[in-house]
């Protein structure tokens, strides 16, 4: 009979980090075929206000990603903190630099899609969980 072996450290974050960038790839593959219905079913003003809403939301998360799991190997609890509330504060103020963008630069702008698609986004990480079980 075979024991399997516990996984190393590294192992686990990088299976943990592939799950994530997985998770970042499926909502912007969603993100893009829900636009692609509302270009579709609405015209052309809701489908890119609707994008431009989710892209807001998921820039930012993928600058998280990439500042907490921007690493190899592992690292002293000290740093992967760091490394959080760096992520956290550059994912707030990136948010808040690409809203103030989005509604000075882009006109027209449909307000109801782009808070439609900025809030499914913010709302889809509730899958996350789900999504990064089976990993």
């Amino acid at each position: 009979m075979e024991t399997k072996k516990p996984l190393s450290a590294s192992a686990i974050i990088s299976a943990k980090k592939k799950a994530i960038f997985r998770f970042l790839l499926l909502q912007l593959l969603l993100t893009f075929l829900v636009s692609l219905g509302i270009f579709y079913v609405a015209g052309g003003l809701y489908g890119y206000s609707f994008i431009l809403g989710a892209l807001t939301s998921i820039l930012p998360s993928v600058y998280m990603a990439w500042r907490i799991f921007g690493y190899k190997g592992t690292r002293p609890a000290k740093d992967v903190v760091r490394s959080f509330y760096r992520g956290e504060a550059g994912k707030l103020a990136m948010t808040v630099v690409l809203l103030s963008l989005v509604f000075l630069l882009i006109k027209p702008l449909a307000a109801g899609a782009f808070f439609a698609g900025f809030g499914g986004a913010i709302l889809s990480h509730w899958l996350s969980p789900i999504v990064l079980r089976n990993t």
